[in-house]
């Protein structure tokens, strides 16, 4: 299911556009959805603990490494998952 355009943002990284969007009452903490802005396939799916504040440059750090891990989001598939880790914590 694509992410609605109403209440996502749009993120560009490298040359590639993306929607994203946050989910707050998720669990381990406060959900982020991303997802090509495009033909949408597979979506990216990371949680950062509650209270961290989810900004543009979290998201884009989001994004580069789950492409590093291997996300590949025009291919079709289950929903890529990253859990939080130290390096989303840092201020952007």
């Amino acid at each position: 299911m694509a992410i609605p355009r109403k209440g996502s943002r749009r993120l560009v990284v490298g040359h590639t556009s993306y929607r994203w969007n946050v989910t707050p009452d998720d669990e381990p903490g406060v959900g982020v959805v991303v997802e090509l802005e495009d033909s949408p396939r597979q979506r990216l799916v990371g949680w950062v603990e509650h209270g961290v504040v989810v900004s543009p440059g979290r998201v884009r750090v989001m994004v580069e490494d789950a492409l590093t891990q291997g996300w590949n989001p025009s291919n079709p598939g289950p929903d890529y998952r990253l859990e939080f880790y130290q390096r989303w914590k840092k201020e952007f």
